[in-house]
């Protein structure tokens, strides 16, 4: 591979995707429809707004929202969630400025793109679908497919599987994808018009306002080197 086509690894929901409002929506959803089955059998943690679970694992999301809850009801969580989220997310999600004229330029100049996602497995594709971007991607990493822990686990298996080594770049908004990129070698862009901000992007090697600053830091991450 040359070293201007090395690849780049996107994270999804603030990255490429914007799924406030769908957060919003389906995990009340599926609050509401636990607690009319289970009444007072289920602890049920709410709150006024719920984007701050945005980029963590589903795992550890109704952990904190059903605490004490059993492996059935916590697991029974996590498929109506895919089910109310498989009809919400062509309604209440978008892109951001920019997404598809991005991805088209930096496969126009031979990147391989990646997605490594902490969302479930249908998720991650029905967004994709929904909005036309699979065509875009070499791969497609989500934690609910691969049974990761963790955003560094999900980013090393993508390259292991790929057999990526000497450079490549991670793009996201939290504290999670900047991680996993400085664990696994990449040169990381921190995106501060999703959901972080310059706090959870404090270790990026660059932080950028919009996606279309990404092409112009690819361009200079393949003139230098990694």
């Amino acid at each position: 591979m040359r070293k201007q086509h090395f690849p780049i690894i996107f994270d999804l929901d603030g990255t490429l995707f914007d799924c406030l409002e769908l957060t919003n929506q389906t995990l009340p959803h599926v609050l509401d429809s636990l607690e009319a089955k289970y009444g007072d059998r289920i602890q049920i943690q709410r709150f006024s707004r719920y984007e701050s679970f945005l980029g963590r694992v589903e795992e550890d999301i109704f952990a904190e929202l059903l605490p004490g809850a059993n492996k059935e009801v916590l697991e029974e969580a996590q498929k109506l969630l895919i089910d109310i989220e498989y009809k919400l997310i062509p309604k209440s999600g978008k892109l951001f400025d920019g997404v598809e004229k991005v991805l088209e330029g930096l496969t126009a100049k031979g990147h391989p793109l990646f997605i490594a996602s902490n969302g479930s497995k249908p998720y991650v594709h029905k967004v994709l679908e929904s909005f036309s971007l699979r065509e875009y991607f070499t791969g497609v990493y989500s934690a609910g497919e691969h049974q990761t822990g963790s955003k560094n686990d999900l980013v090393g298996h993508l390259l292991k599987e790929h057999s990526l080594s000497g450079g490549g770049v991670m793009v996201g908004d939290r504290h999670s994808d900047m991680e996993a990129g400085k664990v696994n070698g990449l040169f990381t862009v921190g995106c501060l018009y999703g959901f972080g901000d310059e706090e959870e992007t404090a270790g990026a090697d660059v932080k950028i306002d919009r996606l279309e600053d990404l092409v112009e830091v690819a361009d200079r991450q393949g003139k230098g080197t990694f």
